[in-house]
């Protein structure tokens, strides 16, 4: 399967018409046409349906456009790469994974010194749980990421950072456990509560316990804090969440700490063994020792 293909097949899905697509292309219709129809055969399957005069995906044309945006990305990416390295100026695009949490302070210091110094640096940063952080790694989407500990050296070089957050349980301050000045598990074990999916983090909080996953009342999942808040001052159930993840708006809301208290460590990591671009290098230095 060739890269232009993929990125006829694309555009076509981007903007749902041949027409368009062929202009943005600067091809022919037919030509255009023809090319998807040999990646159809060559795929054996339908990538379109037509509904009027648009071009609407199926279910695998869906899941082709997913996989064509990572490897076109990629392919990009890695062209960036090998043009920067024959400039003496850092120039070139810096993908950042971030968690939400207090280390977003520190990334934006880095950051704007490391652009002060070299203006034609461009940046991205993707908002995602550590798993979709990961994996995005492991795809060479993301240059570095921003996580919290534990996180295995295995496939990661790990740099742990001097940024600690507390988990907190927060909860509707009309709840009786909202008078407390810390939270124990026998405080919460018949709570209604809402955690991070995460199977690493529910592990690690009935080993905070010392009881069984099943002797939580859990009654809910969540990747990141933004949806969470209105679930919590709603009354659905209690969350437990890090401070770096709260957010201001919800008065009716309140945090308590856990006991025995539970911090964490953000860190820094990259793909072990990974050729890395002088930019996420530049960034790197720039974040740990200037």
């Amino acid at each position: 399967m060739e890269l232009r293909l993929l990125r006829y097949f694309w555009t076509v899905a981007t903007v749902g018409t041949v027409s368009q697509a062929a202009e943005q292309l600067f091809i022919t219709q037919p030509t255009l046409s023809r090319q998807i129809h040999e990646l159809e055969l060559e795929l054996d399957t339908p990538l379109f349906i037509r509904d009027g005069r648009k071009l609407v995906l199926t279910e695998d044309g869906q899941y082709l456009k997913n996989k064509a945006e990572e490897i076109l990305s990629l392919a990009d990416q890695t062209t960036e790469v090998f043009l920067n390295r024959k400039n003496e100026a850092l120039v070139g695009n810096l993908t950042i994974g971030a968690l939400e949490g207090f280390v977003a302070d520190d990334i934006a210091v880095a950051l704007a010194q490391l652009l002060k110094a070299n203006p034609q640096i461009t940046f991205t940063i993707l908002s995602g749980n550590a798993d979709e952080i990961k994996q995005k790694l492991d795809a060479g989407l993301v240059d570095v990421g921003f996580l919290i500990e534990p996180v295995s050296s295995e496939k990661y070089s790990v740099e742990r950072l001097d940024v600690t957050e507390r988990w907190l349980l927060m909860t509707q301050k009309d709840n009786p456990l909202a008078a407390k000045k810390t939270i124990s598990y026998d405080d919460i074990k018949d709570e209604p509560l809402i955690i991070s999916h995460r199977a690493e983090v529910r592990r690690f909080f009935a080993e905070w316990a010392k009881c069984k996953l099943e002797d939580f009342h859990f009654i809910g999942g969540f990747n990141l804090g933004f949806n969470l808040f209105p679930l919590v001052d709603e009354g659905i159930g209690s969350a437990i969440v890090t401070e770096g993840a709260m957010r201001r708006g919800f008065p009716d809301l309140v945090t308590i700490p856990l006991e025995p208290e539970v911090k964490t460590h953000s860190v820094l990591v990259w793909k072990k063994n990974a050729p890395l671009s002088p930019v996420t290098r530049a960034f790197i230095k720039q974040y740990l020792y200037e």
